[in-house]
């Protein structure tokens, strides 16, 4: 559906309202600016990075990850002590 079609729809379901209260409420929630909340802009972001092909799959994040453990825990050569 189309912005102008579910405009076109919303008007329709406004003007068949007949109880004040409901168009009370209808109008807070138009008039109240949109707040985002950090949970919301984070998904957000994510659905852009997925988009875009910036995610690794589970088998890629394990493999750097074990590289990485490994890395931490690789023996070091040993080096012969001056005197």
């Amino acid at each position: 559906m189309t912005i102008p079609q579910r405009k076109a729809q919303l008007k329709k379901l406004i003007d068949s309202v007949k109880d004040p209260a409901v168009l009370e409420k209808v109008a807070k929630v138009l008039e109240k600016p949109v707040r985002q909340s950090t949970m919301v802009k984070r998904a957000l972001k994510a659905e852009e990075d997925l988009k875009a092909g910036r995610f690794q799959t589970l088998e890629e994040f394990n493999r750097d990850m074990d590289e990485f453990i490994n890395g931490l825990y690789a023996k070091k050569t040993k080096t012969k002590r001056r005197a």
